[in-house]
């Protein structure tokens, strides 16, 4: 599991934006370039004459297309993780591995980092304790995946220890590693807009740790 974007392998053919409605075209690709997934931008007609994996259009256009598998709009206002873990899913089909893991790196900002189907999924940095529980309870929730993994970086054990009680009492399917922080944080770029916390989240959940 190296993290490397699985969409940045992608042909952007692969996923179409389909719609003429102004609002919902401007949301949906403002997103997927928040995410680094690249995609073209067709009209629906364009789009329903066309073998793309995966769909984006509105539910007012579905009508458009012969077939099923769409993604709508509105469901960019759902969880934004599992958007992006629906859209891999989609592409990767029974091809890899369904594995989700989450890594935790405990500091005074919170890094966390999240792997799917070997991909790197979404990260992201949160300042309070009960934000960053909310944040990996979702994820872990709302992803499906066979497989769910939280690994969780022991430097600060208080942090850690906290974290791992509050996701064992809410789930207890998921398997829960502490790993060893040392040297997380080296070759890390200094920590603006928490480069330093994510990255360090990253080579946690790279690691294999020891069974909470």
């Amino acid at each position: 599991m190296n993290g490397k974007p699985l969409a940045a392998e992608l042909n952007s053919n692969q996923i179409v934006v389909a719609t003429v409605e102004g609002r919902p075209y401007y949301k949906i690709v403002t997103t997927l370039k928040s995410m680094n997934i690249r995609f073209s931008s067709l009209s629906p007609e364009e789009a329903s004459k066309t073998n793309a994996k995966i769909i984006i259009t509105t539910k007012n256009e579905a009508a458009l297309f012969r077939r099923e598998d769409l993604m709508f709009d509105f469901q960019l206002d759902m969880f934004p993780p599992l958007f992006k873990a629906m859209i891999l899913k989609n592409l990767s089909g029974n091809y890899l591995e369904d594995i989700l893991v989450v890594g935790v790196d405990p500091g005074n900002r919170i890094g966390i980092y999240v792997l799917y189907l070997h991909a790197e999924l979404y990260s992201a940095v949160q300042i309070s304790m009960k934000d960053a529980v909310k944040f990996i309870v979702n994820t872990l929730s709302c992803i499906k995946s066979s497989k769910k993994i939280l690994k969780i970086g022991n430097g600060d054990w208080i942090k850690c220890n906290h974290i791992a009680q509050e996701i064992r009492n809410l789930n207890r399917s998921v398997r829960i590693e502490i790993v060893n922080e040392f040297g997380t944080s080296r070759n890390i770029l200094p920590n603006r807009r928490g480069n330093r916390d994510v990255g360090s989240a990253k080579s946690i959940a790279l690691r294999t740790g020891r069974i909470f």
